[in-house]
């Protein structure tokens, strides 16, 4: 068949790109924008400025089908180059108002500094710019139109199936909120579900479907929920549902009869990460796919170069290449600075090399280039600063706020007094905030984390020091981040995670040009040198695969050879790195073969293990576990055969009793989180939680620490209280000192960090652990306690997911109220709650109330569970 022939059009551009005076002219910029940035002297000859404004003039009209993203996104850095450099100048503002047009960018521009000729092309122009703006109109939204290829991901969601990924900047999540909430308002019945990957998305999401819906919601009879528990089968209208993969899989379970009309996996490189968290998404859809109607299922990625993998999930789909959106509506440009070689180059993305802009006399320390920066830069919106770890981040804050004076600012004040109240007047964090500066990290209570976002978006907070929160969604705009490093914790950045960090600066509808500072380490061979830094920026991005894949040859044997012996455990590999990610996915793999379906890793073992030998390996099993083999891939079926036999046993009744009288039985949970690892071999699946490689001692005062932790947390102790009395168990005097860190001792000569900040941090990031991996074995307990006749009248399960004991404090953040404004309701129910025939109503007077934040939070309730009030 022969080839389709080239236009004219096609041949000029492919070769435009690569014409050596374009690489000539991006060079001169690269490096005279660094001079600019840097305050040094810089020129640019009005001839070169007027050049390259031509090329970007034709890069952004390119019809190269093979390099027009690239083409266009080297005219936006042309024109976000020179805007920033020439401000006032009418030629660029011209060029850049039609670069931006032929993005199909109408957002507001800044300060145009030209006036046009009204001419017959000119009115003709505006013309078409106006039908664009019009045809492009965001549903729903009088004001707005697409930008870019928004329209075309759009457009996508509506098809039965489609996987897409774009650059971080494209605004993927408010696309999905948009749809839905276009597909509400026009009267469609059915459940929605999104997938995010952290507490703190789901609010985030949550709060701005509520917010952009409003009255739509009751009108409609839709109503937004975060938590299987907020489920009701008698509720007649439909819901949406923004959860974390557990929690989703956890309403599924439980509600066999709920069903959705689409599904959305937001943040769907996650299921490429070689976490145990991947194999929830794989188990959504073997559930999903057993529907007689399945849902729609839309996957968003940010800047997987193969999105069709995720339709891999999909067993009725073959993987294809998916949508791919290459195009960015914002750039941004690279300075590195070398510590090692004393030196800051800019990267030239064109021509993928760097040019030198200036030496140091002296190796500059982290802190220093940030403090020297940031009073360069001036009067920038927010600046992001990434560490691979939360001490140094912390840490780091703390030293270049000794240079800084606390703001005059009411508006950090009362954030300085909010974040006061919600962990502890003595966390650091306090004192930062005063100056305009914050950390954010995961172990940070949400409703802080969310208060430090909302700060940063308003401009208020100058400097943000960030560890891998970053990389999971979070919404921060800001001009400019500094990477300090290429670590994540133990791991190393990858690559998709490197470039999906640095597109956190230039956010749409912020800024179309952000600033990325690259700060190598100290020494030749840091893991964050010059070439780790340059690797990741001039190489391709490799095609990602699926987290099931690192079950290889080796690994596939000996899961063969223990599942045909009846061993869940896998005791052969339990030395492997990804263990408990291999375990996982051998638990998903009997259920397949016990339910006969062909899922992702069934498929992915079919490689090399025949039909007759999965026949073996459930037969083998069958026998051993008596046709009671565990369906819940949290656990295997010897840990639940235990648990069985100790309840049948009547070793297990129920739960201990919390209080006696005001004292806190904690001997008693002491005892019961023994019997529990000892049921559930805690010591192989749970070996660093409970620090099985420890001596015995160590082991038991490890759960004995637990145990008043979780106690305090059940009975509804705020966390300031907690940290109190973490503070004074701590205390460096008289007090155990090695209270909640009975391994790691290196946080006790931490830098900058004061005793009180550290023993709060150990805190918050305990309390995570304890609802995390305690709340799943406390489910556990419940549901075969209830199965066995003996439903626990106390609760331990629910006590821990909502950190109260209180069936009021409960039913409070069922609807939406956050654990501390249930605790303020809860302090003044004579006045806020109506109780008639064992039903609770929340009176209308709460919207009086003196807490800002419950006030706010029954605003947003109000609409969506609006029969709660009275």
């Amino acid at each position: 068949m022969p080839q389709q022939e080239k236009r004219l059009g096609e041949y000029l551009y492919e070769y435009l790109e690569n014409d050596d005076y374009l690489h000539k002219l991006m060079s001169i910029l690269s490096k005279q924008y660094g001079c600019w940035l840097f305050h040094l002297d810089w020129k640019l000859t009005g001839k070169q400025k007027h050049d390259l404004l031509r090329f970007a003039d034709l890069l952004s009209k390119s019809i190269n089908k093979k390099g027009d993203s690239r083409q266009k996104n080297s005219a936006l850095k042309i024109v976000a180059t020179l805007s920033k450099m020439y401000p006032n100048d009418p030629e660029v503002s011209l060029i850049t108002n039609e670069v931006l047009t032929s993005f199909n960018n109408f957002l507001p521009r800044q300060g145009q500094s030209y006036t046009l000729v009204p001419t017959i092309e000119q009115l003709w122009n505006e013309a078409l710019v106006n039908y664009q703006k019009e045809k492009r109109q965001i549903p729903g939204e009088e004001s707005k139109s697409f930008i870019g290829k928004q329209d075309i991901i759009f457009k996508s969601l509506s098809n039965e199936l489609t996987s897409f990924s774009a650059p971080t900047s494209m605004g993927k999540t408010f696309l999905i909120e948009k749809y839905i909430e276009l597909q509400v308002k026009e009267g469609v019945v059915g459940n929605f579900a999104i997938t995010v990957p952290s507490k703190a998305l789901i609010t985030e999401v949550r709060v701005q479907l509520i917010k952009d819906l409003g009255a739509k919601l009751g009108e409609k009879q839709y109503r937004v929920i975060s938590h299987p528990e907020e489920y009701r089968v008698d509720y007649e209208g439909s819901y949406i549902c923004v959860m974390t993969p557990e929690r989703l899989l956890a309403l599924l379970t439980q509600y066999s009869e709920a069903r959705l009309i689409h599904l959305f996996i937001d943040e769907s490189q996650k299921v490429t990460e070689a976490s145990s968290r991947s194999v929830f998404y794989y188990e959504i859809f073997d559930r999903v796919s057993a529907w007689e109607n399945r849902p729609k299922v839309t996957f968003a990625s940010p800047l997987i170069p193969n999105p069709g993998i995720f339709k891999k999930l999909v067993q009725t789909a073959a993987s294809n290449d998916g949508l791919r959106i290459v195009e960015s509506p914002v750039t941004q440009v690279e300075i590195i600075f070398d510590r090692y070689a004393n030196k800051a180059e800019v990267y030239d993305d064109l021509n993928q090399n760097t040019i030198s802009i200036g030496k140091f006399k002296e190796t500059l320390s982290v802190p220093d280039i940030i403090r020297k920066m940031i009073s360069i830069l001036g009067n920038s919106n927010c600046n992001l600063v990434y560490y691979g770890s939360k001490v140094n981040a912390i840490s780091d804050a703390v030293v270049v706020s000794r240079s800084m004076e606390e703001s005059n600012d009411t508006r950090l004040i009362e954030l300085a007094d909010y974040i006061s109240r919600k962990i502890h007047p003595k966390y650091i964090l306090v004192k930062l905030v005063r100056k305009g500066i914050a950390f954010h990290t995961g172990e940070l209570p949400v409703d802080v984390r969310i208060r430090i976002e909302e700060a940063c978006r308003q401009g208020i907070l100058k400097l943000v020091f960030c560890t891998s929160t970053l990389l999971e969604g979070v919404n921060l705009p800001a001009d400019n981040i500094f990477v300090t490093t290429l670590q994540n914790g133990k791991r190393t950045l990858s690559q998709l995670d490197f470039l999906n960090l640095i597109g956190r600066v230039g956010r749409l509808g912020h800024s179309m040009l952000g600033n990325v500072f690259l700060i190598t380490g100290d020494t030749a061979n840091s893991h964050s040198n010059r070439a780790a830094y340059l690797s990741r920026m001039n190489n391709r991005l490799k095609k990602a695969k699926l987290s099931v894949d690192v079950i290889k040859p080796k690994q596939a044997a000996a899961i063969k050879k223990s599942l045909e012996k009846g061993d869940v455990r896998l005791d052969n590999i339990e030395k492997d790195k990804n263990y408990d990610l291999i375990r996982k996915l051998s638990l998903l793999y009997v259920k397949e073969l016990r339910n006969d379906h062909h899922g992702v890793v069934r498929i992915h073992l079919a490689k090399h293990i025949t039909y007759k030998e999965e026949r073996k390996i459930l037969q083998s099993l069958q026998e051993r576990y008596a046709d009671e083999l565990e369906d819940d891939i949290n656990f295997s079926s010897d840990q639940s055969e235990s648990l069985r036999n100790k309840i049948s046993q009547e070793n297990i009744k129920g739960y201990p009793n919390i209080h006696d009288g005001e004292k806190l039985r904690w001997p008693e949970a002491k005892a019961f989180l023994l019997k529990l690892s000892e049921i559930f071999n805690w010591a192989i699946y749970e070996s660093d939680f409970v620090k099985s490689k420890q001596d015995k001692e160590t082991q038991d005062k490890v759960i004995e620490d637990d145990a008043k932790i979780a106690l305090l947390w059940m009975s509804g102790y705020s966390l300031q209280r907690i940290c109190d009395f973490a503070i004074q168990i701590r205390d460096p005097e008289r007090g155990d000192t090695r209270f909640l860190n009975r391994v790691r001792q290196y946080h006790e000569n931490t830098p900058n960090i004061d005793w009180e900040t550290i023993t709060i941090n150990l805190v918050m990031k305990r309390l995570q652990n304890l609802q995390f991996v305690l709340g799943k074995y406390f489910l556990k307990v419940t549901q075969e306690l209830t199965k066995s006749g003996m439903p626990p009248q106390n609760d331990w399960y629910r006590f821990m997911e909502y950190g109260t004991d209180s069936d009021l404090r409960i039913w409070l953040q069922q609807n939406g109220y956050s654990r501390e404004s249930s605790e303020y309701i809860e302090d003044n129910k004579d006045e806020f709650i109506i109780q008639t025939d064992n039903n609770y109503f929340v009176s209308k007077n709460i919207l009086k109330a003196n807490d800002l934040d419950a006030v706010s939070e029954t605003k947003e309730i109000e609409i969506n569970v609006p029969e709660i009030f009275i």
